[in-house]
């Protein structure tokens, strides 16, 4: 629902926000006020022992008045908040008013306290003899204490700085200063997050600066023009996971029992991949793919090395480590590896390759500066870039500049452009490139080989745009990009690259279908089904989170359904309702285009940018027919895919364990080496 506003000012929860912490402040409440009650009238009679007893007394007494006065608010308050839809607020309109009265009963609680806090600390009230009287009136001043401050903190937290700001007060909507000032607000207070959230790197720093302000312009572009709490965000994409589920269950059911499997040999005669558009080129194989995935996988080091075999992974990097490294002399061509050459040591462990076959390595991070290797494969007699994908807050940066930034090489379309983030990277590694001549000393030692220049999500991406800058010069190169995001490229470098570029997705994979495109899109489907949804949101988020601990479909029941975007009828049959389209399909919104039609002025964030060169997409069997138990894993199968089925983000359990890198190289294995069954 829109945020709850209190005294001018908005809040970052909503009215229907108040009920599982309203059923846990009454639960405590009763619990606490119980016990004292029943402490006092078990030992009342041993005031009689105490100094100014009749103190002791009167601030139990008060307590517990101040307890339940509290406790039968807080339930008011609290059965208020359970009325009604989450778009649907009228029947809780009264929330911010018990709200601020609930507020108010705070200035006795904290008067009462200071008066027993004083009480305690100067020795007025003392007693003699067993009784626990003082004992419960010092557990009852510290859990007051202890109260306010948590309630003090979740105030400061609560407040949202965007909530009314006063130069806006007099401003309409309708003046075009408006929204430029809003925008602008927005953008201000998203990169002050960013700086506070990132203020273990170097803030003053040139990139890092430009970084901050771009991040803050594209989060600002998403956030700006709604008034969401994160809660609503959550019943919403539950309500999408259903909606995703119950397609995948009408899919199945009209699935057609049509294999088209690959038919491999080892990893090298595979080829009868199905396609939509022209054949793709001899070398875009999925053996190859699963081949050069392990270089790709090799540039993150020791952490993804460890992750895949704890033990086994200690072991076998042992006898490759070099413990104190530093002390010695470390060979030119290692960058910025730790003391005992770690990372080093994983990369030769996952790709078999030998030192002398490593040209340039280096493991420097920073904000537009990734880690990258130059590598010779004698095995498939290619000269390989490989560039790490996302590993640290510094790479989160990069990734989050999603503005595009134009790509300047020979032979490429006019207008080419692509993710800034990943342009900057990629320039980042050409420079280092050329510095070293790493890929020409390489060549001069292997002259028949091929160039191949690969890499996992951020990885990936640059090396898209990093092969488009190196074409002039290695007219036969080849890029492998696996997981590559959504929104790299233009539409006119997109289909520049189809001729160089395999791209590799793997099931629900997130990254590939994220782009501002499909984040616009989720937003406004957001909105939709919230409007659809006619159940309250306590019970939707319940339902959610029972689902995802107990592993059972959530019983949402008929009023939660979302209709499918195929179906010609409004989502919102009542009149009046703001948001009533004909499908889902129709809430995507032109760029450029506002909502009634009109041409508004473009943001840098505006620029639809989409998947790179052609994309073999690996999707699960889930037919029963091809799985004799539930115990079997799930088997792979590959296709060409055309790049707008990625355009849609999809809600699903496995979005983001699909993209590990881990999860790529496994399942391209699985492909590569399922047998043939003719259709």
């Amino acid at each position: 629902m829109p945020a709850l506003v209190l005294l001018g000012h908005r809040c970052r929860l909503g009215s229907d926000d108040l009920v599982i912490p309203g059923i846990l402040e009454s639960t405590l409440r009763a619990i606490w006020l119980a016990l004292i009650i029943w402490l006092f009238i078990w030992h009342e009679i041993n005031t009689e022992l105490c100094i100014n007893g009749w103190h002791l007394r009167m601030y139990l007494i008060g307590v517990m008045v101040i307890l339940g006065s509290t406790l039968i608010l807080t339930i008011v308050l609290t059965c208020h908040s359970m009325r009604g839809t989450i778009m649907h607020t009228a029947p809780r309109r009264h929330v911010p008013l018990l709200l601020l009265l609930r507020f108010m009963f705070k200035i006795p609680e904290i008067v009462w306290n200071v008066v027993g806090t004083v009480w305690i600390a100067t020795g007025l009230v003392d007693c003699t003899g067993e009784t626990t009287l003082p004992i419960l009136m010092k557990a009852v001043v510290g859990y007051c204490w202890i109260v306010m401050i948590c309630f003090t903190l979740g105030m400061l937290v609560l407040f949202d700085p965007l909530g009314k700001p006063s130069k806006h007060s007099n401003a309409s909507e309708s003046d075009p200063n408006y929204f430029m000032e809003s925008s602008s607000t927005y953008i201000q207070v998203w990169e002050r997050r960013c700086r506070v959230l990132c203020c273990c790197l170097n803030t003053k720093d040139r990139n890092n600066s430009e970084a901050f302000r771009n991040v803050a312009d594209v989060l600002a572009s998403i956030f700006e023009d709604n008034n969401l709490v994160a809660s609503d965000i959550a019943a919403a994409l539950v309500l999408l996971r259903l909606k995703r589920k119950q397609e995948e269950q009408e899919a199945q059911v009209q699935r057609q029992n049509i294999n088209s499997s690959i038919s491999v040999r080892a990893l090298q005669l595979e080829g009868r991949l199905p396609f939509q558009q022209t054949p793709p080129p001899e070398w875009m194989k999925v053996g190859s793919a699963h081949h050069f995935m392990r270089f790709a996988l090799g540039s993150y080091g020791w952490p993804w090395f460890i992750y895949r075999r704890f033990w086994g992974g200690l072991c076998s990097l042992w006898s490759g480590l070099k413990c104190c490294a530093c002390c010695r002399a470390l060979p030119p061509s290692i960058l910025s590896d730790n003391c005992c050459m770690c990372h080093t040591a994983a990369l030769k462990a996952v790709t078999n390759l030998e030192e002398r076959n490593l040209i340039y390595v280096s493991f420097h991070n920073s904000i537009f500066q990734v880690p990258f290797y130059v590598a010779i494969d004698d095995e498939t007699e290619h000269v390989i870039v490989a560039i790490r994908g996302t590993l640290s807050l510094q790479d989160a940066i990069t990734d989050m500049t999603a503005l595009a930034a134009p790509v300047e090489a020979e032979g490429l379309p006019e207008g080419s452009q692509a993710h800034k983030g990943m342009v900057q990277a990629a320039k980042f590694v050409m420079q280092r490139l050329e510095e070293t001549r790493a890929i020409g000393v390489a060549m001069s030692s292997r002259s028949r080989y091929g160039l191949v220049v690969t890499g996992h999500s951020l990885g990936a991406g640059t090396a898209v745009v990093l092969s488009a800058m190196l074409r002039p010069q290695y007219p036969h190169l080849k890029c492998f990009a696996f997981s590559p995001p959504g929104g790299l490229v233009s539409q006119e470098l997109a289909s520049a690259t189809q001729s160089f570029v395999m791209s590799v997705i793997v099931g629900d994979d997130l990254v590939p279908r994220l782009s501002m495109n499909s984040l616009y899109d989720l937003r406004n489907k957001i909105m939709c089904v919230l409007e659809t949804c006619q159940k309250p949101k306590h019970e939707v988020l319940t339902q959610g989170l029972l689902s995802l601990c107990c592993k059972r479909s959530p019983n949402l029941g008929q009023d939660y359904a979302v209709e499918s975007p195929s179906q010609n009828r409004p989502l919102l049959p009542t009149p009046g309702s703001s948001y009533t389209y004909e499908s889902l399909d129709d809430v995507r919104t032109p760029f450029g285009e506002g909502s009634d039609g009109s041409t508004t002025s473009a943001r840098p964030t505006d620029t639809p940018l989409f998947l790179p060169g052609r994309v073999l997409y690996c999707t699960q069997r889930t037919s029963p027919e091809e799985r004799s138990s539930e115990e079997e894993p799930h088997h792979w199968e590959a296709h060409w895919a055309d790049p707008q089925e990625f355009s849609e983000l999809l809600i699903t359990p496995n979005m983001m364990r699909h993209h590990l890198p881990k999860e790529v190289l496994e399942t391209l294995w699985d492909v590569a080496t399922q047998p043939f069954v003719p259709s």
